[in-house]
């Protein structure tokens, strides 16, 4: 149950990294005022970058649960070392 929620939580974070990333890598331009006409292998792919990249606006609900999801998983960490020590 606990990684499909953490899975869903960060959902949004990868979604504007894939973007950003798809972006720079193909030298297309994004912003959050529109879409710009972006051409890869003769598909128009702006609206996807677009779209993708306005993903990033759903992180804002989601930050204080990122946070959470990144204690829990030190927190676990931290409790399997000292486990591992007593052993």
């Amino acid at each position: 149950m606990m990684p499909i929620l953490v899975a869903i939580v960060w959902t949004p974070a990868l979604l504007l990294a894939l973007g950003l990333g798809l972006a720079f890598l193909t030298g297309c331009r994004v912003d959050e005022g529109s879409r710009h006409p972006c051409v890869i292998c003769g598909l128009d792919l702006g609206g996807l970058l677009y779209t993708l990249t306005m993903m990033g606006w759903l992180m804002i609900p989601m930050l204080p649960f990122m946070a959470l999801s990144i204690l829990f998983g030190v927190g676990a960490g931290l409790w399997a070392l000292v486990q591992g020590w007593g052993a």
